[in-house]
């Protein structure tokens, strides 16, 4: 059996865009990071040349502050 091990700050929202071919556009908000779409503002980015990067970029980060999952939006 396989336990899952939550993250003492739970998900982490983050949003990803293309803004330009071969641009991609991370968005976050740091430390605060609430489940309530409506509480969250997006002030944080990280910017890559690819999608993948973006998101590996971003759930590195996630977890380094104690997050779980990254919820792509």
């Amino acid at each position: 059996m396989i336990e899952t091990i939550k993250s003492p700050k739970g998900e982490f929202r983050a949003r990803l865009r293309e803004v330009e071919p071969g641009v991609f556009r991370a968005e976050y908000q740091g430390e605060f990071n609430p489940d309530r779409a409506d509480e969250r503002r997006i002030p944080d980015y990280h910017v890559a040349t690819s999608e993948a990067d973006a998101r590996s970029w971003v759930e590195a980060m996630a977890r380094s502050m104690g997050y779980g999952p990254v919820v792509w939006e």
